[in-house]
């Protein structure tokens, strides 16, 4: 059985610097060192589910971008050419795929990008590509012989669960730029959580599409002033991720939605979880907890339920034999 000291807290407080949980203090009103650490603990928590989201969202997402590009350009395995060999791609894009497909070397006393023997396989070169790149797919209008893309077309098949998904509502540029704004939400909401940045910590939240002359972009929510609005905005974000995800894949979200990732977001996405953190540190206690000593189910849920209040976990033992590790949500 382990437990957590106020030396143990400290300590932790300061490995973490006490400037990175002052946010946590003055945001959510934690009064001491153990609350703002548990209140860490808890981000840490959210962020854990959330990435899953919207890991589960990248990989399907260049899959299906793959597939369709796939089917109409480039050489190689019906599934998998090398499409972005013959596409008009902006210089930027152009780099971040040579830095897989090609090598730096010295020739003739002046560096220069020799392709790398063998060559990576599309499946090896998108599969390395950030979750950055794939927004700006959409700004490809011409391949390499000058002819423009078929992006309705192309569309349908990479967000077949997309509600309005049909070649004339892929027409309008404005609901292709809100598409690219949904993916690019996502990448910014993921690169915050790689960066170890507050999840809950947000500006405002912007409508969804491209600035243009045309068009304005405004403020749909402004800044969460308190922890529900946190929680609301963290809502938002995440039911933003799992539709791109249906959109790509309606049975992959399908799927996700029955996931312990899933759940776990749900539970802790509520002021009872916050306080629970706050109250506990972020810390369990383990308790053994030995079958053979419990006569009635009514007594083992008794005793799961007294465990869970003072936020702890057990270990579930058949005998000397441990059989699970039963962790309360909360």
């Amino acid at each position: 059985m382990s437990s957590l000291t106020q030396i143990h807290v400290a300590d932790a407080v300061q490995a973490l610097s006490r400037a990175r949980l002052k946010n946590y203090r003055t945001f959510f009103g934690a009064v001491d060192d153990r609350a703002a650490y548990g209140l860490y603990c808890w981000n840490d928590a959210i962020s854990a589910s959330l990435s899953r989201a919207l890991a589960f969202t990248e990989i399907a997402l260049r899959n299906q971008f793959h597939a369709a590009l796939s089917a109409r350009y480039g050489e190689g395995a019906a599934s998998s050419r090398d499409w972005y060999a013959h596409l008009c791609l902006n210089p930027k894009s152009t780099s971040l795929i040579q830095k897989i497909t090609h090598e730096r070397r010295r020739v003739s006393g002046a560096y220069e990008q020799i392709p790398r023997s063998p060559a990576p396989s599309p499946d090896d070169v998108v599969s390395k590509l950030s979750f950055g790149f794939w927004p700006h797919v959409l700004d490809i209008s011409f391949d390499n012989d000058n002819c423009p893309l078929d992006w309705p077309a192309m569309l349908m098949e990479i967000v077949p669960g997309h509600r309005h998904s049909s070649l004339a509502f892929w027409s309008r540029p404005r609901n292709r730029d809100n598409l690219f704004a949904r993916i690019d939400f996502c990448k910014d909401l993921r690169n915050r959580i790689a960066h170890l940045e507050p999840v809950w910590k947000a500006g405002p939240l912007m409508t969804e599409g491209r600035a243009r002359v045309e068009r304005k972009i405004r403020v749909e929510h402004s800044a969460p002033a308190n922890p529900a609005e946190a929680l609301a905005r963290l809502q938002i974000a995440y039911e933003r991720v799992l539709e791109l995800l249906k959109w790509l894949s309606p049975s992959l979200g399908e799927v996700y939605m029955a996931s312990e990732a899933h759940h776990c977001f749900e539970s802790l996405n509520r002021i009872a979880a916050l306080n629970a953190y706050k109250r506990h540190g972020g810390h369990r206690r383990i308790a053994a907890l030995n079958l053979n000593a419990y006569h009635s189910l009514r007594r083992l849920k008794k005793e799961l339920r007294g465990i869970g209040r003072h936020h702890g976990a057990a270990e579930v033992r058949n005998g000397g034999r441990p059989l699970a590790r039963w962790i309360p949500v909360l």
